[in-house]
């Protein structure tokens, strides 16, 4: 009995894994709007009414994805911090691959900054000390987790830059929560910049200018 339920419950995450792929690759090539839950589910080779057994919409979907990224984010994170880098250069190291993960994942950027915009100080508190509890249900994306992206992205920048200022390394006259804005503009800034750079590129060069105006002298 319990080798059955095993094996089903195999089943059902193999499924749920080639919807998510087939999403990806759907989204990518038409983009979100463009690309509709039966487009997804032909390239899936599956029947169109299987796609509501695991997504109430093609946006809870598109949630799931996102939190699939900030789930990367939280893991590397983590290995930075075992590995007692600074705190600029772990900062650094975090928006830019944020930068990268969103830059090749184009899709999910509207989310990501609206996201972002919505995330308030309180909020962004809450995500830090839930960051945990967030990974957890981000691996199965339950509707009831009410996809906290804000708190999930940006509240990893707060606590950097809260453990910075705590530590000296960076200036504490400006608020923590302040700054950590700064980076959700440079996303925004650099989504509907019209500069010949890459998303990547342009990240950087303004990223640079942040990180040396926090660092205390």
């Amino acid at each position: 009995m319990a080798e059955a339920m095993g094996r089903r419950e195999q089943k059902k995450l193999m499924a749920r894994s080639r919807i998510l792929e087939a999403a990806v690759a759907q989204f990518a090539s038409c983009g979100f709007q463009a690309a509709s839950v039966a487009d997804i589910m032909k390239a899936a080779d599956m029947g169109l009414g299987t796609f509501y057994n695991y997504f109430a919409s093609k946006e809870e979907l598109l949630h799931c994805l996102l939190d699939g990224l900030a789930v990367q984010l939280q893991q590397h994170l983590q290995e930075l911090q075992e590995q007692r880098k600074g705190h600029a250069e772990i900062l650094r190291e975090m928006v830019m691959l944020t930068a990268r993960l969103v830059g090749q994942n184009r899709y999910v950027l509207p989310l990501f900054l609206s996201a972002g915009e919505k995330a308030g100080g309180r909020e962004l508190a809450a995500g830090v000390a839930g960051q945990a509890s967030q990974a957890d249900a981000s691996e199965a994306c339950p509707m009831a987790a009410g996809h906290a992206h804000g708190p999930a992205f940006m509240g990893m920048f707060l606590q950097l830059v809260q453990s910075g200022q705590q530590g000296g390394e960076f200036r504490d006259d400006v608020s923590a929560e302040i700054i950590t804005e700064m980076f959700h503009s440079l996303f925004q800034a650099a989504a509907f910049s019209s500069l010949p750079l890459s998303f990547e590129e342009n990240i950087n060069m303004k990223l640079k200018l942040i990180i040396d105006g926090i660092c205390a002298k």
